[in-house]
This record gives structure tokens, C-alpha cells and sequence, in this order.
């Protein structure tokens, strides 16, 4: 309720103590969002204004005195320093007050939540403003902003008790109280009793800092939970306020972020996890390659040409078995065919086995740091893991280019959709020491690591792209794809070439199993 228009009027009252006929000495900003405003009174003593304007959480704070930065700070306001303060003006029914200075200028402060703003005028007329981004502020009219109700006995009767049209600035918790006080069930002349006794609280209340799950939060009523601030100073209760806000508020929600994220992540890698080991019990129940081959040659004279299956007596299991075959090939072609299979076999098995065992690790390290962060008291303990947030945010900027996204482990991966957003990725915004993938001898998508800090990638994360290169290819029902490494410096285009084709000069190849898309 710290930006209601009940707790304003109250903190307007105030501010007409402190700084009438204070001249204003400073106005200048250095950091996004903040306006530094810092006055000297009659008494010589000086007064500051911290106003924190971000479309997160605005809000004013006063703290006793204000150090600028040497650099990274700019003037804003210029016409009205060293003007003296002739008046501090609420506006009625609205969530704005005003400064009036010396030389008809008059500084609005707009306190809209994730709109405020700090408008200047000059003469009634619109001069600058502080948020740039708020072009429609600049139409705003000072003397269209007071707003004049009819707040009495009859009103509220023909409103049949409704009282949103009488008092459209309760806000949410005002409302929620008169809800908790039954308001709804009550008759109509006990509402009016409701409001009136509401009304005399609000002239001069008691001001609370409150926090529950979704915040820190200033309040004109008395709640059961233990308030962090209690008190009848606007000012203090504000800078409590912003205090809690960052040492409590912000904390728990990056907390509770951070932890949702590596959830996310262990259940991620867990799906992964089960995809392996799912591969691996096929591998184990199916026949090995080098006992097929075996039962081929000990059965040639049995297998006719040009056929695709054939049903063959199994000697190691005392049965029948059905082999698939190329019929373009011989049997003993066939036979060689399965005998270079299990020699790739072991190779494939170790390095499924790797494969497991590290995302065995992963998960092991996303339960170590979800711990850490649920045991963490402070902001400071969790430091080391905010600019893993950071990352996962800027997700949403890439999102507008052209291509599939996704989020390696931190590095962004771009995957083209076809042939032309192919040529388009690879050609117009892969960089230099970005790493290019596709799945080799097969039609594919292009898969590029994002790579503009031009740091050594992770052998795991190039893993997870090539397993993502696989999937979106011809080759994504394969148990294991040959999917080609290599850096954009070495990647060409001829005029010659189709969409999509490219020259590759210098690659490395590593096998993988598609990535699973759920």
C-alpha cells in the first residue's frame, strides 16, 4: 500500500513539514530507474529523496545523506535547482503528489506502481520527464488530476452500498479487510458504519511492514502476523519498507527462483538419465552383433538371395532366430556387416556408459546446490549462483530469433527449422567462434553453440547439441548418430550449392544417442 493513495496523502502531509521553503540543491541520477533529489532547509540541515522508479518495484526512500558518484551520473531537472519549495500538494482521490517551486514549476511525482513517473512543468505545461519510456506522461494535465467524489450517505444508497464507485483508491487490502470485517453480509447502513469508522483510520494510521510469501509490504491496517515495522512516521515506515524489501523480499524470491531452476534442471537430467538406461536394457536383451554374424556363417547355404529377413536355427539358445538383412548384399556381406557392428559395439557401450555416469554426477551436483540454496540465510550465500538466473532470463531475448532455442546448461543453442532458416542461421548470424553441428550423410537441421565470449565450450555441452543436431535429422530413431563438430571459420558456401548445403573444411565427428524430446 506504499504507493495508495491513503498512505500518499499521509506521506504529502509530511513532506509539507520538511520542505517547505527548502531549496532544491541536487537532482541528478546514477543508476536506472533511481532520481536522487537532496534539498537543503531553512535550518541549513539537508533533506534527500531516493526515488527508485524501476517497473519491478517503485518506491521512495529518505535516507539520512547521499554520497554521488564521482562518474556514471547525470543532472536531470536542471531548470529547477536552487528553486525554493512553495507548496506540497496531494492530489484528491489519485496516486500522485506534487512539489511546487519558485518560478511556476511543478514536479509531479506519479506514483503508479510499475508506472511511476516524475514529470516537470512549467506553467501548467508538460517540460520533461524522468522515464522516457512513458511517452504517454507527457500528455498528463495538472489540473485534471484532482478528482472530485461524491462521497456521502445518498451516493453510497443509490450505489446500493457499492462502495468501488465511491472509493475507487481502497486498493486490494482495503477491500480484503472490509471482506474479512463481512462487509458483503452486512446491511446497508452497517456497510456505511464500516466505511466511516475505515475512513477515521485512515486519516491518521498506523503504519505496518508486513512479509508474506509473495513479498515485503506496506500496510495501513493491523494484520495477525508479526509486522517487521510498526510505526507512524511515513518516512521511516518507507525506508523500512525499502530496507526489507531488498534484505528480505528480493532475497526469498531469488531463493525460491534459484530453487525451482534446479529442480527443473534435476528432473530434466533425470529424463535424460532414464532415456540411457532404457537404451541400455534393449542393448542388453537384444542379440550381440558378433553372434548374429557367427550364425549367419554357419548357416549360408540356408539364406536365399535378395531377401530383407531370414529365420535361422539359434545354436547359442537352442532355438530359431529372425536376422534382418540388406538384400542388396550377399549373406556373407551381411555377415561382415554385423561383425564391424560389434567392434563399433564396445565403443558405443563405453560411451554410453560415460554418458551415464556423468549425467549420474549432474544429478548428484543439482541436489548439492538446490541444498545449499534451501539452507541459505542470506543474499550473500547466494552470489555465487544469481548468474544462473541471469542466463535463464535472457532466454526470453533470444526467443525472438528465427530459430528453435535452447538452454545448454547456461550456452545458447540455435537449431535451424529448414533448408532456407538453415542457410540463414549458418550463413547470416552464426559468428566466427561460434560451434557448428549436423548429423552427418543425412538431410538435418544446422545446430550452432552460441559462442561471443569465444571461451573453450564444455565437452558436455557440445554433447547435448550434437545430441539435439541428431534428433532433428534423419537419423533421430537411431540408438547412436555421427553428428559433425566444427567451427563457423570453417564452414563456406558456393553459389552452386542447394539450401542448407555447405562445405564443412575442418570437422571432428563423435557419436550420440538423439536427444529425447518430451
Amino acid at each position: 500500500m506504499h504507493n495508495n493513495y491513503y498512505f500518499l496523502r499521509v506521506l504529502a502531509s509530511t513532506l509539507r513539514q520538511k520542505l517547505m521553503y527548502a531549496r532544491l540543491k541536487q537532482c541528478f541520477s546514477q543508476e536506472k530507474d533511481e532520481l536522487v533529489l537532496g534539498f537543503e532547509r531553512q535550518n541549513g540541515e539537508e533533506f534527500w529523496m531516493k526515488c527508485c522508479l524501476g517497473p519491478q518495484f517503485s518506491c521512495l526512500q529518505f535516507p539520512d545523506n547521499f554520497h554521488r558518484a564521482g562518474r556514471n551520473s547525470v543532472d536531470l531537472f536542471s531548470d529547477v535547482l536552487l528553486a525554493e519549495v512553495q507548496e506540497v500538494e496531494m492530489y484528491e482521490n489519485e496516486r500522485a503528489f506534487s512539489l511546487h517551486f519558485l518560478g511556476d514549476f511543478v514536479l509531479l511525482f506519479k506514483m503508479y506502481g510499475n508506472r511511476a513517473n516524475i514529470i516537470l512543468f512549467r506553467d501548467g505545461e508538460f517540460q520533461s520527464l524522468f522515464q522516457s519510456r512513458l511517452k504517454k506522461d507527457a500528455n498528463i494535465s495538472l489540473s485534471n488530476l484532482h478528482r472530485s467524489l461524491d462521497q456521502s450517505w445518498e451516493a453510497f444508497q443509490e450505489h446500493d452500498g457499492n462502495y468501488s464507485a465511491l472509493f475507487p483508491t481502497f486498493g486490494k487490502e482495503i477491500k480484503a479487510h472490509l471482506l474479512s470485517l463481512g462487509y458483503e453480509n452486512a446491511l446497508l447502513y452497517d456497510r456505511w458504519e464500516m466505511l466511516q469508522s475505515l475512513k477515521i483510520d485512515l486519516e491518521d494510521p498506523t503504519l505496518y511492514v508486513y512479509h508474506r510469501e509473495d513479498g515485503v509490504y506496506l500496510s495501513l491496517l493491523k494484520l495477525e502476523t508479526e509486522a517487521l515495522y510498526v510505526g507512524h512516521d511515513p518516512l521511516e515506515a518507507l525506508n523500512a519498507l525499502y530496507k526489507y524489501h531488498f534484505s528480505i523480499g528480493e532475497f526469498l524470491k531469488e531463493k525460491n527462483q534459484l530453487l525451482n531452476f534446479f529442480q527443473r534442471a534435476q528432473e530434466k537430467t533425470q529424463l535424460y538419465l532414464q532415456d540411457l538406461l532404457n537404451q541400455g536394457s534393449k542393448r542388453g536383451a537384444s542379440v550381440p552383433y558378433e553372434e548374429i554374424a557367427n550364425i549367419i556363417m554357419a548357416h549360408l547355404h540356408l539364406i536365399p538371395a535378395n531377401v530383407n529377413v531370414v529365420e535361422l536355427p539359434d545354436f547359442y539358445r537352442d532355438s530359431t532366430i529372425k536376422v534382418k538383412l540388406n538384400a542388396s548384399l550377399s549373406a556373407t556381406q551381411n555377415a561382415e556387416n554385423y561383425y564391424r557392428k560389434s567392434k563399433n559395439y564396445a565403443k558405443e557401450l563405453a560411451h554410453w556408459q560415460e554418458q551415464v555416469d556423468r549425467k549420474m554426477d549432474e544429478i548428484k551436483l543439482w541436489e548439492e546446490r538446490w541444498e545449499q540454496v534451501y539452507q541459505a540465510t542470506n543474499r550473500k550465500q547466494l552470489k555465487a549462483f544469481i548468474p544462473l538466473l541471469t542466463k535463464d532470463s535472457s532466454q526470453k531475448v533470444v526467443e525472438e530469433i528465427p530459430f528453435k532455442v535452447f538452454d545448454v546448461q547456461g550456452w545458447t543453442v540455435w537449431v535451424g527449422r529448414n533448408a532456407k532458416n538453415n542457410d540463414l542461421l549458418t550463413m547470416k548470424y552464426t559468428k566466427r567462434h561460434d560451434v557448428w553441428l549436423h548429423a552427418r550423410d543425412v538431410a538435418g537441421s544446422h545446430v550452432v553453440i552460441r559462442n561471443p565470449q569465444q571461451k573453450v565450450v564444455p565437452k558436455q555441452v557440445i554433447e547435448e547439441a550434437a545430441g539435439l543436431a541428431a534428433h532433428f535429422s534423419k537419423r533421430q530413431h537411431e540408438s547412436l548418430c555421427p553428428v559433425i563438430i566444427s567451427s563457423k571459420k570453417y564452414i563456406r558456401k558456393t553459389k552452386d550449392l542447394l539450401a542448407g548445403q555447405v562445405i564443412v573444411d575442418r570437422e571432428e565427428v563423435i557419436l550420440v544417442p538423439p536427444a529425447r524430446m518430451d
